[in-house]
């Protein structure tokens, strides 16, 4: 039966208008067959939420169905684009037509294509573009999803004894003192950045009552942390961190409230709103119109990539790019042979310093140059990489040869308007030790 109904209802979507319009069969096929995500060396850890998982589990249904066996076969969908991903893509290839399995990817096996997307998804569900793909990378690199916090009091160990503070240390040990918590994919923070504030705050906002309807007996407390400035946002952390069963009920209620959509929208837009990393990817953006007259292109799906990545892991361009534009084009321009994509991803990362690890920023850098042919990567340099990651951007379906006009940034979320105060109960004051204020770095 599903032999039937993979066979023939593929031949009836080819058949039935989709490769209607104006574009030649072959260059439609040519786009049916263009690679969204294909795992080699490494799994793509793309989260749990959204269209890639409910993609994973359409195809473990139907690669199951082909072969009949079972969905336990590939485990649990979880998001990672891995072996078990590939696997089932292999095992549905039997059920498929010949012409179809052409059209949709035979020369990438293994690999989710535009074609296989659309053969398992709903019509209504389109498949991720490359500003989707692009988040999906820096997503992978940063391997939290949206149900995952850390507390970061007293995380380090103390160098002596080897121990943390929970574990009995006397002294509390971080090497990030101003950030007390972390959560998601973009490592939203708690502390000077008060990123976390600014989602919950916009999340509430737009659905009044969320955070009821979640933290229950927390809920003053969220909307204390969400209203306070820095001091209370200390404060009032250190207080349900200090206790472990307020601890492992705020974990599990957070994640609780991270699952949901409405937060992942109110998550994702602080982070495009033009005053945050929206902002900095729109200067990457203005810089390259400035080059455009030399280069002659938009930004290619893999310098959107890698802008997105700078903003989150890097150094973004400052206020005025003018400067800087100047010497992209004075570079650009020096010969009369165009800078290939990679060659100006590369100067453009010499021009702007990473405050981050020196390692781990080049170690990013390289997915960005590996694809390009242009690029020779020292032997010290890719092993780096290796190390780090071994990620292509091309894992991601991403190509220098496709373009990208612009990024959308969102209007900031009017957190910013607020005068934030000290909104911490004294009790929660009282429960934070003297050690835990006086962190010392490892």
């Amino acid at each position: 039966m599903l032999r039937f109904k993979c066979f023939l209802l593929p031949v009836l979507w080819l058949a039935a208008g989709l490769f209607a319009g104006a574009m030649p069969i072959d260059a439609v096929a040519q786009n049916l067959s263009q690679v969204l995500y294909r795992f080699e060396d490494r799994p793509l850890v793309l989260g749990k939420y959204g269209a890639v998982a409910d993609f994973q589990s359409r195809l473990f249904v139907a690669a199951a169905s082909c072969k009949r066996g079972s969905t336990s076969a590939y485990g649990a969908t979880d998001g990672i684009v891995g072996a078990k991903t590939r696997s089932a893509i292999m095992d549905l290839q039997p059920c498929l037509d010949p012409s179809v399995k052409s059209a949709i990817g035979a020369g990438n096996p293994g690999a989710i294509t535009v074609g296989l997307w659309k053969l398992l998804m709903p019509a209504e569900q389109p498949f991720p573009d490359a500003i989707t793909r692009a988040n999906h990378l820096t997503f992978a690199l940063e391997g939290t999803d949206y149900d995952a916090i850390q507390f970061n009091f007293c995380q380090s160990r103390n160098p002596r004894s080897g121990k943390r503070y929970l574990e009995g240390d006397p002294w509390c040990y971080t090497n990030d003192p101003n950030a007390y918590l972390t959560w998601g994919p973009r490592g939203a923070t708690a502390g000077a950045g008060a990123e976390i504030q600014q989602i919950i705050f916009a999340a509430e906002r737009a659905n009044p009552g969320l955070l009821n309807a979640v933290f229950g007996p927390h809920t003053d407390a969220m909307h204390r942390l969400a209203l306070g400035n820095n001091q209370s946002a200390f404060d009032i952390l250190c207080a349900i961190w200090i206790d472990p069963k307020r601890r492992a009920d705020f974990t599990t209620r957070f994640a609780r409230y991270g699952a949901l959509p409405e937060v992942q929208r109110a998550y994702r837009r602080v982070y495009d709103a033009a005053n945050a990393d929206g902002g900095k990817i729109a200067r990457f953006f203005k810089i390259y119109a400035a080059l455009k007259p030399v280069i002659g292109r938009d930004p290619t799906e893999i310098d959107l990539a890698y802008f997105i990545d700078m903003a989150t892991h890097g150094m973004a361009p400052p206020g005025n790019v003018s400067d800087l534009s100047a010497r992209m084009v004075k570079f650009a321009s020096r010969t009369r042979n165009v800078p290939s994509p990679g060659e100006l991803r590369r100067q453009l990362a010499a021009w702007l310093p990473s405050q981050h690890k020196y390692n781990d920023r080049i170690a990013r850098d390289a997915i960005f140059l590996i694809d390009d042919p242009e690029i020779t990567l020292s032997d010290t340099h890719r092993r780096i990489w290796q190390q780090r990651s071994g990620l292509k951007a091309s894992d991601f379906g991403l190509s220098d040869q496709r373009y990208v006009s612009g990024y959308p940034v969102a209007a900031p979320t009017g957190f910013e308007k607020i005068e934030r105060f000290y909104t911490v109960l004294p009790e929660d004051k009282r429960a934070c030790p003297a050690n835990v204020r006086k962190s010392r770095r490892p």
